[in-house]
């Protein structure tokens, strides 16, 4: 028999420990939300007051609430091994999240429940009782002083909890120089669109699964894929993993910016961190999300990283919450990590839908407005040079091949030229724009009339007869296959 002496950690030290796990404030708020929602709670009711003599956050749900057995064991930290399977709908894991959550934000945690026909439970943590408790774990039986407003509403409900933060030392407010109201107005932005963004597939919909409301006002769901959007473009959906872990992924290249119009909307579907940092993998456990964007360390050759060419790609995972282990999700929810049998065929899939973004930024302005023309006549095509890309004026372009064909052969001045353009494309500069200083290049015909679009096409319509001999019909044909008037058709019509 082995011998053994018990070490318990001191409770003072071991909470205190536990307050960096680097919660933000809308993070923990969130991991509080997801024990409402494994209780059934059909409304939940945050409440935020930091300019108030007592400051305090408050979360109240009308789920099924907890008898005082059930919220004496909740309180415990750990209060169940993370190896216990768990129902398929419920949202914990580690048996922390409650009170790491709470404790990285506030120095007082009082948890008040009530079932069905039953009487309200009560239990308080305060790091400051327990830094005089001589290290022993000393759950508080009773609510403080100022909660009586707050566990009046909790009574009024058939069922329900409450969760209610004071002494709030580590909530930042992020404001300006502003007094009153104001004072939180930014972290209150910032808790609306986490909040709209981590429950989005609960929040939407006419009767959604959950209705969230912070300081009254009602959440919206933010859909990162802007999937009822017509020019959004999903890949069919896929089954990965072994049959005791089906894993759902879908990817979605989401429209270009010429394609939204207004620019509020455009801003708000590049969520609170912008469109570039946005893109990437989109991981849900049980239509929770868990990791927003990102490319979770797979690429080929070499990890991807977050870039403006592939900023319109989102690829969305669905996990059973069996798999935590298996993707390494950590106790906030933020972060996972894929198995290595599935990171191959991951890498693959990111592959095809990054290539298709890649296509809807660099020819944006050609997607949903004309179909997609098949072997389309470019001006220009990319090469590799010495192992570097470099731009070239294609040759074999129709109106490129009829103007060397036609010159003499004493006079080489056009070729001489499209010769200096090749070697002069100011790609620093394009990619300085671009990238840098998060411009956009003008799309085709930007600031032409549509007279002068029509003389254009009229002039290259007649070199395609004259010099390629083809008939009227033969070179409207092949007009339409050159880019940038396989989007402008009915000009071609018009001549």
């Amino acid at each position: 028999m082995q011998e053994y002496e018990d070490a318990p950690p001191p409770a003072d030290a071991l909470a205190e420990s536990l307050r960096g796990f680097g919660y933000s404030a809308e993070t923990a708020i969130a991991d509080i939300i997801d024990n409402s929602i494994t209780a059934k709670a059909r409304n939940v009711f945050v409440n935020v007051e930091l300019a108030a003599g007592t400051p305090f956050i408050s979360i109240l749900d009308d789920g099924e609430g907890m008898s005082e057995k059930t919220l004496r064991e909740a309180m415990k930290l750990g209060s169940q091994s993370p190896l216990i399977p768990r129902a398929e709908a419920d949202l914990g894991r580690f048996g922390l999240g409650l009170k790491t959550a709470s404790f990285s934000q506030a120095r007082s945690l009082t948890v008040a429940s009530k079932r069905k026909g039953g009487e309200v439970a009560i239990r308080r943590w305060d790091l400051d009782y327990l830094a005089d408790s001589k290290g022993e774990w000393r759950l508080l039986t009773s609510a403080p002083e100022d909660a009586g407003p707050h566990i009046e509403r909790l009574e009024k409900q058939e069922s329900g909890t409450l969760v209610l933060w004071n002494k709030l030392d580590r909530v930042r407010p992020r404001h300006s120089a502003a007094v009153g109201g104001a004072k939180s107005h930014l972290l209150m932005e910032q808790l609306e669109q986490h909040l709209s963004m981590v429950f989005h597939r609960y929040l939407e919909g006419g009767q959604p699964k959950l209705k969230l409301h912070v300081n009254a006002a009602r959440i919206r769901p933010w859909d990162p894929f802007l999937s009822s959007h017509p020019a959004c473009r999903p890949s069919p959906e896929e089954t990965v993993g072994t049959a005791n872990a089906r894993i759902r992924v879908k990817g979605f290249v989401l429209p270009n910016k010429d394609m939204i119009e207004d620019e509020k909307a455009w801003n708000q579907a590049g969520g609170s961190e912008g469109w570039v940092t946005s893109q990437g993998f989109y991981i849900y456990r049980n239509d929770r999300l868990l990791v927003a964007g990102g490319w979770l360390g797979l690429g080929r050759p070499r990890p991807w990283v977050r870039d403006e060419t592939h900023k319109l790609a989102r690829i969305r995972v669905d996990l059973p919450n069996s798999e935590d282990a298996a993707w390494q999700i950590d106790v906030k929810k933020s972060d996972a990590s894929p198995p290595e049998n599935l990171r191959a065929r991951l890498t693959d899939l990111a592959l095809a839908i990054r290539g298709e973004a890649r296509s809807v930024f660099v020819h944006r302005g050609e997607y949903g407005k004309s179909p997609k023309v098949a072997n389309l006549a470019r001006p220009w095509k990319s090469v590799r040079i010495g192992g570097q890309s470099a731009y070239r004026i294609d040759t074999i372009h129709p109106v490129a091949s009829y103007i060397l064909s036609s010159l003499d052969d004493d006079d080489r001045s056009i070729a001489a030229f499209f010769k200096l353009l090749e070697n002069t494309v100011p790609v620093e500069k394009i990619w300085i724009d671009t990238v840098e200083q998060g411009e956009l290049p003008a799309t085709p015909f930007s600031g032409e009339t549509r007279e002068q679009i029509r003389a254009l096409a009229r002039d290259l319509l007649a070199s395609l007869m004259r010099g390629r001999g083809l008939s009227e019909d033969e070179a409207r044909a092949q007009l339409r296959r050159m880019a940038p008037f396989d989007q402008h058709s009915e000009i071609i019509d018009e001549i």
